[in-house]
């Protein structure tokens, strides 16, 4: 395995490597030369401090709209924001997990991650940041659509507590 950059973790160094993005085109349609660039349909987005698209700040300012589903036929109506913050504490010395469903529920269904993803009980789910990069839990979206987690702990690991040492 070839080290491309490297983590500390809780006093540990542990290799990583960046995910590999999924070809954003399928090559084998015919007609994707034809589709618009991600840089280009990208241009002119707010970015976050790594340089990549904050993409709720780019809803939040109506630079994108999100859809309710595929034919764009329930617009934003057909969304059911809920403001339900989750506050998961199995982090060891980081600070706790706040999920905001608030944010996340002004892009996707409840459906999209309840009961495939995420059991939606309490403790229910053995989350932890080696399966979230393996692209399980939070990964099959982080580091693939949404942010990328990998030198953004902060985003997530954003609770304090007693015991809790941020360290970036």
């Amino acid at each position: 395995m070839r080290v491309l950059a490297g983590l500390w973790l809780l006093g540990a160094a542990v290799a990583q490597e960046p995910p590999k993005a999924p070809p954003v085109h399928d090559p084998a349609n015919p007609d994707h030369l034809r589709l618009q660039a991600p840089a280009e349909a990208f241009a002119g987005l707010p970015r976050d401090q790594r340089g990549r698209v904050d993409w709720m700040k780019a809803l939040r300012q109506g630079q994108i709209q999100p859809r309710a589903d595929l034919k764009g036929e329930g617009g934003a109506k057909g969304m059911i924001v809920l403001s339900h913050d989750v506050v998961m504490k199995n982090t060891a010395d980081m600070p706790h997990v706040k999920f905001p469903h608030e944010s996340h529920t002004q892009w996707l269904a409840c459906t999209n991650c309840h009961d495939e993803l995420f059991v939606p009980k309490a403790g229910a789910n053995p989350i932890n940041m080696t399966k979230i990069f393996q692209g399980q839990y939070c990964g099959v979206c982080h580091d693939q659509v949404a942010f990328t987690t990998l030198f953004a702990c902060e985003r997530c690991h954003s609770v304090p507590h007693s015991g809790a040492r941020p360290w970036w």
